[in-house]
C-alpha cells in the first residue's frame, strides 16, 4: 500500500516556492501579506543599490534568499516533521535543502542578520540548526494559513524563542514520568485483571495523561477555575482515574458488574460514563473537571460540551474562567460532520466559548482502516483549516514536547480566544479493544509495534541518562502505582466494601443533584397562571416601541394587533401566547433561551421577536426588560446536530433556563437523529442526567409536500419508557403558555417535545381569551362540551393537533353531526390515563368505540403508540378504530390536489363511523399493507 500522501514522513511540493513567487509576479494581493512582504524584499534586494553600501549585489541576493529560506520553514517545515513514533525521522526533502533556494555555495561559518529570527548575527550553519529543530523536530507548527498577522507572528515568536525545545526542571521531567507510570501502571493492571474485558486503553497514546496535567496546571495559573472535557471511549478509563481522579474502586467495580441491578436496563458501560471532580494541580492550585458523559456516538459530544461550557460561563464566571476540552481521534475528526458544524459554530456571537482546545488521539489508524481509506487530507487535522485554526503536531514519544506544546496551547487560548489544535500523534498498541486481532488487518504497523518501547520505558531511560533520577526510581515509582492498584482492588473485593455516593463539587450541585420524579409527581397539576394584570403589563413591555424606532409597516399593524389582544378587543394568538409565555417566566427570574434558523422573525413570519427598522435595518428585541432574566433569540446557522447539541448541552448546564430549539420544519429534526436517541431520550436512564431541553417542531399535513409534513412524531413516541421525555401536540396559545411555564416550575427537568403549527398560526380557531391564561393549568386531554348529546354517545372521535380544526369545521356544516364529540390528546406522553378514566367514568359512559382519527399515514402518527393506550383507561370493553391514510413509506403527497381530496376523505369517513350520517361521497379506505 502506498501511504506517501499520508505518512509524516512525506516532503514539500517541489515547485511550491517557485509556483507561489509567480503568483506574486501575477498579482501580489493574492498571496499571503508575510510572503508579499518577504517578496517585495527579495526584488528589491535583487536590483543594484545606489547609496554606497559596502555589501556586494551577490550578498544582498544571499540575504533575501536566507530570508525566503527562513520563510519556507515556517509555512512548511512542519510536513517534514518528526511525528511518528513507530518510523526513524524523515530526511529534509529537496526543496528544503540550501541548494534549492540558491544557497548551496554558502559558506556554512558565514555570519547573517535575519529581519526577524534569532537574537541577531547568526551563522548560516545556526539558521540551519535552529529552523531544524523548530519546526522540523518532533513538533510540526502548522500556523501560516491564518490571516491574522497578530496570530501568525506570536505564534511564530513563541515557536522561534526556545529553538521548540521546552525548558522544564528536574521536577517537572520527574512530574510527567509519574503520571506516565500511573498511565501505564494502569492499562497493564487492568489487562491483568480483566483479560478480555474491552477498555480501550491508551496505550500508544500514554502521553495524553502526562498532557491532561500540564493542561490544568497551566491553566489554573491563567486563571481558569473549570474545565469542561469532551471525549469519545479511547483512553477514557485512564482519564477518568489519572485525571479526574475517578476512585479506583468505582472502575474495578464498574469492572466487576456488581454495582448493577442485573434487572436493571438502565445505566451504561464504564468507558462511557461521565465523572465530575474538583481536583489539585501539582502547583497547588485546585482545578474543577467535567468529563461528559458520551455513547459509541464519538464526536456527538462536541456540541455538547460547547453548550454546557457555554452555560456554566454565563452562570458562573465567564470564557477566562471556564475553558472546553475536545479530544478526537484521528479517524472520527475528519468522518463526521458535527466537528465542522462545532468549529464553525467556534466564533458565532451566541456559541463562541472563548475558544476551545482541540487534542487529536491519533492513533494513525481508525479501528481497522487506514489513513489512505479514510481522509483526502494529509493530516487528519486539516478540517480545522476552515476556521484557519492553527495545528501544533507532536509526536506522542517525546513527552517534554508534548508538555510545553499544550502550555502554548493554554497561553494562546487565553489571548486569542480562538481555537487551538494539538496532534498528538502516537499508535494503538492493541487493536480496537483488548479483543480485537489488529495484524489482520495492519500486519506490518503491528510488527513495529510490537517491537517499540513503552514511553513510560524510553523516557525513563533518557532521564537516568541525565542523571534526573536513578533506575531505582524509576521502579520504585512502577511499584508504588502497582501497590495503589492492588489495595484497591483487595478493598473491592473485601466482603466488608461499601461504596460511598460521589461527592460532587459544590458548584455543580444543582446540575448533578439527581431524583428520579415518580409517574404521580409527572402528572401532578402544577399552577402555571398568572394574573389579568401582569398579562396586560407583559404584553405592554412586549409591544412598547421607542418613538424613533420604525419597524416594517406590517409589523406595525401586527404590533397594533397585539396591543388590542389584551384591551378586551381580541384574543390571543399561538405567537402572542409564546412570547407571553417567555416574558413570564423571564419576569420571574427564569433566562430563556431560543435558537434554531430564523427564529427572530420565524420561519412562517409570526414570532418577530426580533424587529428591525425599516429604514436603517436596526435590530431591536422586543423581549429585553432591564428588570427581567436574559430572554436570546438566535438565529442558528444552517446546522441541525451541532445546534441542537450544543442548545441539550446547555441545557443540562442551565437547568434553570427555558432552553428551547426550533426547527425550520418539523422533519428537519431527522438531521439530529444522533443526539435525539443517544442523548435527549436516554441521558436520564444512562446517566442520572437531566435536562429541560424544549424542541418546537412544525408539523402538519396541508399539501406542502413530503419533506415540509411531518415531524416524525412517531419516532419519538417510539423511544418514550419510563418517563424519560415528554410528547405534546397542543391546540391552543394559552395551552402552550400553560405547557412552556410548566417546564420550569415543576422541581425536575424532562425535554419536552411539542409539534407546533404552521396554518394554523393564523387560524381564527386558534386562539385564546385571557381567562385562559389566568386559569390554573395545562391539560393533557381536552374534552369537548360543545357536543351536544355527548352523555349519549355510543362512539367518540380522538384526535390530536391540527386535524381537530379540520373536524370541527366539517361538523359546523352539519346539524346532524353536532352530537359527535371530538376530543384531543394534547399530551401524547406521558399517556394521560387518569384524565381518560375520568371522561369515561363520568361523562362518556355508553361509549364503546374510540375512532382515532389522524393526517399521518397509518404506520406514522400517535396511532401505533395510542391504541392499546386508549382501551386500559376504561373499565368496559373499548373498541378503537383507526382513520387515516393509508400505510406509507412517505410521509405525505406531493401533490397539493391528492392532498386535499385525501384529507376530505379523511374527514368524511371517520364521521360516517361515529354517526349514522352518510356523507354525499365517501372514498373507501385503501387496502391495508
Amino acid at each position: 500500500m502506498d501511504t506517501s500522501r499520508f505518512t509524516f514522513a512525506s516532503g514539500t511540493n517541489a515547485s511550491f516556492l517557485e509556483g507561489m513567487y509567480e503568483q506574486f509576479r501575477t498579482d501580489p494581493q493574492s498571496v499571503d501579506e508575510s510572503w508579499r512582504k518577504f517578496f517585495e524584499g527579495y526584488e528589491f534586494a535583487l536590483r543594484e543599490r545606489s547609496d554606497g553600501e559596502s555589501a556586494s549585489s551577490s550578498e544582498r541576493r544571499d540575504d533575501a534568499k536566507v530570508e525566503a529560506y527562513i520563510n519556507a520553514f515556517r509555512r512548511l517545515g512542519y510536513l517534514s516533521s518528526h511525528l511518528n513514533p513507530l518510523a526513524p525521522k524523515p530526511d529534509l526533502p529537496d526543496n528544503m535543502q540550501p541548494a534549492f533556494h540558491g544557497l548551496g555555495d554558502v559558506d556554512p561559518q558565514r555570519r547573517f542578520i535575519p529581519t526577524n529570527f534569532g537574537l541577531g548575527e547568526m551563522s548560516f550553519a545556526e539558521i540551519q540548526a535552529k529552523l531544524l529543530t523548530t519546526y522540523c523536530g518532533t513538533i510540526g507548527p502548522d500556523y501560516r494559513d491564518i490571516n491574522d498577522l497578530e496570530v501568525v507572528l506570536w505564534l511564530q515568536e513563541a515557536m522561534e524563542s526556545c529553538n521548540n525545545r521546552p525548558t522544564l526542571t528536574a521536577e517537572q521531567k520527574k512530574r510527567i514520568l509519574w503520571k506516565l507510570a500511573e498511565a501505564e501502571g494502569f492499562e497493564h493492571f487492568l489487562q491483568n485483571r480483566y483479560l478480555g474485558q474491552k477498555r480501550f486503553s491508551a496505550e500508544g497514546l500514554d502521553a495524553l495523561i502526562p498532557l491532561f496535567d500540564f493542561l490544568i496546571d497551566h491553566a489554573a495559573q491563567l486563571g481558569v477555575e473549570e474545565i469542561t472535557i469532551g471525549m469519545a471511549h479511547r483512553g477514557r478509563l485512564n482519564v477518568l482515574a489519572n485525571t479526574l481522579q475517578k476512585p479506583y474502586e468505582r472502575i474495578f467495580l464498574e469492572f466487576e458488574g456488581t454495582h448493577f441491578n442485573p434487572f436493571d436496563i438502565e445505566g451504561d458501560v464504564k468507558y462511557h460514563l461521565g465523572y465530575a471532580h474538583e481536583v489539585d494541580t501539582f502547583s497547588g492550585k485546585p482545578m474543577r473537571l467535567y468529563l461528559c458523559p458520551n455513547p459509541s456516538h464519538l464526536e456527538a459530544i462536541n456540541a455538547l460540551a460547547e453548550g454546557f461550557t457555554r452555560a456554566r460561563q454565563e452562570k458562573i464566571s465567564g470564557e477566562d474562567t471556564i475553558v472546553p476540552v475536545l479530544l478526537h481521534g484521528d479517524a472520527a475528526i475528519v468522518g463526521q460532520g458535527v466537528v465542522a458544524e462545532v468549529f464553525n459554530l467556534s466564533q458565532l456571537t451566541s456559541y463562541k466559548t472563548g475558544g476551545t482546545l482541540h487534542v487529536i488521539t491519533n492513533n494513525q489508524i481508525g479501528f481497522t482502516t487506514d489513513p489512505s481509506d479514510s481522509r483526502s487530507c494529509a493530516y487528519s487535522s486539516d478540517i480545522s483549516k476552515m476556521i484557519r485554526c492553527p495545528v501544533l503536531h507532536v509526536n506522542a514519544d517525546d513527552p517534554e514536547a508534548v508538555a510545553w506544546v499544550v502550555k502554548l496551547a493554554m497561553t494562546f487560548r487565553k489571548k486569542f480566544k480562538r481555537d487551538i489544535v494539538i496532534d498528538l500523534v502516537g499508535y494503538r498498541r492493541y487493536g480496537h479493544n483488548e479483543t480485537d486481532e489488529p495484524s489482520f488487518t495492519q500486519p506490518l504497523m503491528y510488527k513495529k509495534i510490537e517491537k517499540h518501547p513503552s514511553v513510560f520505558k524510553s523516557y525513563s531511560e533518557q532521564l537516568v541518562r541525565e542523571g534526573v533520577i536513578s533506575a531505582e526510581d524509576v521502579q520504585a515509582y512502577e511499584k508504588a502505582v502497582k501497590d495503589r492498584l492492588q489495595e484497591a482492588y483487595q478493598r473491592v473485593k473485601s466482603k466488608d466494601f461499601v461504596l460511598h455516593p460521589i461527592e460532587v463539587p459544590s458548584s455543580y450541585k444543582d446540575i448533578f443533584s439527581y431524583r428520579k420524579p415518580e409517574r404521580d409527581e409527572v402528572m401532578a397539576l402544577v399552577t402555571t397562571s398568572v394574573s389579568e394584570q401582569k398579562l396586560k403589563e407583559l404584553a405592554r413591555s412586549i409591544t412598547e416601541l421607542p418613538e424613533s424606532f420604525k419597524p416594517h409597516p406590517k409589523v406595525v399593524r401586527l404590533i397594533e394587533t397585539r396591543r388590542k389582544m389584551l384591551d378586551g378587543t381580541g384574543a390571543i394568538d399561538w405567537a402572542f401566547a409564546e412570547l407571553l409565555a417567555f416574558a413570564s417566566l423571564a419576569s420571574e427570574g427564569y433566562p430563556v433561551r431560543l435558537s434554531g434558523q430564523d427564529c427572530k422573525r420565524g420561519t412562517f413570519s409570526s414570532r418577530h421577536a426580533v424587529l428591525f427598522d425599516f429604514t436603517t435595518g436596526q435590530a431591536l428585541e422586543a423581549l429585553r426588560n432591564p428588570a427581567w432574566a436574559p430572554i436570546e433569540v438566535i438565529n442558528s446557522p444552517l446546522s441541525e446536530l451541532g445546534c441542537l447539541g450544543f442548545e441539550f448541552g446547555y441545557s443540562v448546564g442551565a437547568p434553570n433556563t427555558l432552553v428551547l430549539w426550533e426547527a425550520q420544519f418539523g422533519d428537519f429534526v431527522n438531521g439530529a437523529q444522533i443526539l435525539i436517541d443517544q442523548f435527549l431520550v436516554a441521558s436520564e436512564a444512562k446517566w442520572q442526567q437531566t435536562s429541560g431541553m424544549v424542541l418546537l417542531l412544525p408539523h402538519g399535513h396541508e399539501g406542502m409536500g413530503p419533506e415540509h409534513s411531518s415531524a416524525r412524531p412517531e419516532r419519538f413516541l417510539q423511544s418514550c419508557g419510563n418517563l424519560n421525555i415528554q410528547v405534546c401536540n397542543v391546540s391552543s396559545p394559552a395551552q402552550l403558555f400553560h405547557l412552556l411555564r410548566r417546564q420550569l416550575l415543576r422541581k425536575f427537568r424532562k425535554p419536552l417535545i411539542v409539534m407546533t403549527p404552521k396554518s394554523l398560526l393564523r387560524h381564527p380557531k386558534m386562539i385564546s381569551a385571557t381567562q385562559e391564561f389566568t386559569s390554573p393549568t395545562f391539560q393533557e386531554l381536552l374534552d369537548d362540551p360543545s357536543a351536544t348529546d355527548g352523555e349519549r354517545a355510543e362512539k367518540i372521535l380522538f384526535c390530536t393537533g391540527k386535524v381537530y380544526f379540520e373536524l370541527l369545521a366539517l361538523r359546523e356544516t352539519r346539524s346532524e353531526l353536532a352530537r359527535v364529540p371530538i376530543l384531543r390528546l394534547e399530551q401524547i406522553y406521558p399517556f394521560p390515563y387518569e384524565e381518560l378514566a375520568k371522561l369515561f367514568q363520568q361523562r362518556y359512559t355508553r361509549v364503546r368505540e374510540v375512532i382515532w382519527v389522524q393526517e399521518e399515514p397509518q404506520n406514522m402518527g400517535a396511532w401505533t403508540f395510542v391504541r392499546g393506550r386508549i382501551p386500559r383507561a376504561s373499565e368496559a370493553p373499548l373498541k378503537t378504530t383507526y382513520v387515516g391514510r393509508k400505510n406509507s413509506g412517505s410521509t405525505a403527497e406531493g401533490s397539493s390536489k391528492a392532498h386535499a381530496l385525501e384529507q376530505k376523505r379523511i374527514l368524511e369517513e371517520a364521521f360516517t363511523l361515529a354517526s349514522a350520517w352518510e356523507p354525499k361521497l365517501v372514498v373507501k379506505n385503501s387496502k391495508k399493507s
